[in-house]
């Protein structure tokens, strides 16, 4: 009967009880079980009654009184649960349902100490359980010192740091604001948060057209030395590395061309920038993007560049495009040939209902063909976008 029992634990918590009433595993799924549905013909006090008269035989069980306390809790006996959550956690400190709600109430009593105690132990020991607590964490955390003591932590760079990050920045999670204030706060600590860490919310608040709300948190969680980088276009210069966030350079590895950025030459009469290199074989993309955000109005766009026997036979531009809703707006060609530090300028508007643009280095083939083969070298050296007078 306890080996059937034990079998049976999982699938048929009830079952399992039936045939052996001391099954501790099959009373703890069933309980939980009863709790997670919305309806049950068990009432709290039934449930209770039988969580302690399980109690004696498993007083060492941490899970028990955990358990005990979730019902009493449920039914608004608020001291005695959490009597019951800190006998589990005497039991073992890192039981996770009474760990979460040590959190809560250390928060709701300003213990603040307490509360990131046990919410660096909680993440620490169940780094899984990170996404299911972090969408609590804009109610748990929505007053200034809670707020403040929890930016603390995370500046710390705990180990679950970018899991949580991670979580709070998904396109599923239904707080973007709270967490675009969270990093925006971050950026003013001892660890700012990383390109990588910035990248995932910029990108799930871009799917939800929050693109104001993107821009600015781009902007204010730049690194220090990314300050002088900002513009119409970031690091039009092409200085430092594509970090991959919306705002920044995108670069995306295409047959036939090589992209270097940035590229510094060995000639130290040419400054470094974006180096763009063909292999004499047909091109369809270049894969150098950006997203840009220009108000309406006119503008020019100018590049400068260095070219060594370019062969371009379906064109190389860069292009300005709106994103929503998406439609071209602008093209320059870039020359074919042999020149040195040569500029090349046009002027576009920006419309009313365009909020947020690309721009893009690309050809316009359609279709691979042998016949139209890209070959020689380019070196950009700037690439920048000014504001005109209408």
């Amino acid at each position: 009967m306890i080996a059937s029992s034990r079998h049976l634990e999982k699938s048929n918590p009830d079952v399992a009880l039936a045939l052996y009433p001391l099954n501790v595993e099959a009373l703890l799924v069933e309980m939980v079980g009863q709790l997670n549905r919305q309806e049950t013909d068990t009432s709290l006090e039934e449930m209770e009654a039988q969580i302690r008269a399980a109690v004696p035989a498993n007083a060492g069980d941490a899970r028990i009184y955990s358990l005990l306390g979730e019902v009493l809790r449920r039914g608004e006996q608020v001291e005695a649960a959490y009597a019951m959550f800190d006998h589990a956690l005497e039991l073992a400190s890192t039981e996770i349902h009474a760990l979460q709600w040590s959190v809560y109430r250390a928060v709701a009593d300003a213990d603040h100490d307490k509360a990131m105690e046990a919410l660096d132990l909680m993440f620490r020991r169940w780094p899984e359980r990170v996404g299911s607590f972090a969408s609590a964490m804009p109610q748990v955390f929505s007053q200034e010192n809670s707020y403040a003591a929890l930016l603390e932590m995370v500046a710390q760079s705990p180990p679950w740091r970018s899991r949580l990050i991670a979580e709070l920045s998904s396109y599923n999670f239904e707080n973007l604001d709270f967490t675009a204030q969270f990093l925006q706060d971050l950026a003013s600590s001892s660890a700012p948060p990383s390109a990588a860490e910035t990248a995932t919310l910029l990108g799930s608040l871009f799917a939800h057209k929050r693109y104001d709300l993107a821009y600015r948190t781009f902007l204010f969680t730049l690194a220090e030395a990314e300050g002088d980088l900002a513009g119409f276009v970031f690091n039009g210069q092409f200085v430092q590395n594509a970090s991959g966030r919306r705002f920044d350079w995108m670069i995306r590895p295409q047959p036939g061309v090589s992209v270097t950025m940035p590229f510094i030459s060995q000639d130290s009469s040419l400054p470094q920038g974006l180096f763009i290199e063909f292999g004499s074989t047909p091109v369809l993309r270049v894969g150098v993007e950006q997203t840009i955000m220009l108000p309406a109005g006119s503008y020019e766009l100018e590049f400068t560049a260095t070219a060594t026997s370019a062969d371009l036979p379906k064109s190389l531009l860069w292009a300005i495009d709106c994103l929503d809703p998406g439609q071209p707006v602008q093209r320059l060609e870039v020359p074919e040939g042999t020149y040195q530090n040569r500029s090349f300028q046009t002027r576009f508007t920006i419309a009313q209902n365009c909020p947020v643009q690309s721009l893009s280095l690309r050809t316009n083939a359609m279709v691979e063909s042998w016949s139209n083969r890209y070959g020689g070298k380019i070196l950009f050296h700037q690439l920048r976008i000014m504001a005109v007078p209408s």
